[in-house]
């Protein structure tokens, strides 16, 4: 039995939401989502298998990860409840679902990661094995914020102090394992599942992405029809950071059971 590491946000007497990041990420990255954008639940974003608190020995795989979190929902005392999962957690919650459908209420996809390119997730593995760190810290902020504007992005500094950590060799790098994440690179070139147990999913979409292609979208609509809700956002792959208010409305209206605007 594996309790991953947990980061709870909002009211703790509040609906329950359970949260899952993607490849490299931690829990604590739904913190704004979590105070901000839906206070009044009780948001738990657990850190993956190999990635920020939680431990680092394999497997790694997508069904390993899944056992990990019907372990920390039985240690949380928690039956059903909304599941919300970002790029990795894309396919790790879709499993969770299609493995324990009782668990899941209604499931939030935020970009998901189906049916990555074999030769990009290889060339993100290569990355990985490669990575030498970083010599300073402001060297690691400014790597972060690529590709979020000129000045520094209000999440990027929040995102150094919780997951940069310097090694042993005195230089920094994010706190996670590398053999997990080179693991991951490989499971999200899975496709979508045949089947899946019916269920209201919303899929947020980020534009400026290449994650949720047409034939991505086809297939969730194929897998969920009328119980499928999907929101474009013109924005990069973060869309909890990029498109903050656009990604709280699109989760809150779908929750609520209103509709969303695409």
């Amino acid at each position: 039995m594996a309790v991953l590491h947990q980061h709870r946000f909002g009211d703790p007497d509040g609906e329950p939401l359970f949260a899952v990041h993607g490849i490299t990420a931690h829990g604590r990255r739904y913190r704004r989502l979590g105070e901000e954008g839906w206070p009044e639940r009780h948001t738990v974003a657990v850190d993956l298998r190999g990635h920020g608190r939680s431990l680092s020995d394999g497997p790694w795989s997508i069904a390993q990860h899944v056992s990990d979190l019907e372990d920390t929902l039985d240690a949380l005392g928690w039956g059903q409840v909304d599941v919300i999962g970002h790029s990795y957690g894309g396919p790790i919650t879709m499993e969770l679902l299609r493995r324990a459908p009782e668990r899941v209420r209604r499931l939030v996809l935020l970009d998901p990661a189906f049916g990555f390119d074999g030769a990009a997730a290889t060339e993100s593995a290569l990355r990985t094995i490669a990575d030498p760190g970083f010599a300073s810290v402001e060297d690691a902020t400014i790597a972060r914020n690529a590709g979020l504007g000129e000045g520094i992005h209000p999440a990027v500094p929040e995102e150094v102090a919780e997951h940069l950590v310097a090694g042993v060799d005195g230089r920094f790098r994010w706190r996670y394992h590398k053999p997990a994440v080179i693991t991951g690179w490989g499971e999200v070139c899975y496709p979508l599942p045949a089947q899946a147990p019916m269920a209201d999913v919303l899929v947020v979409v980020a534009d400026r992405a290449d994650f949720v292609t047409a034939e991505v979208e086809a297939g969730l609509r194929a897998l969920f029809g009328d119980a499928l809700t999907v929101v474009h956002l013109d924005s990069g792959h973060l869309v909890y950071w990029e498109a903050f208010e656009a990604t709280a409305a699109a989760v809150r209206a779908f929750l609520a059971g209103q509709p969303s605007v695409a």
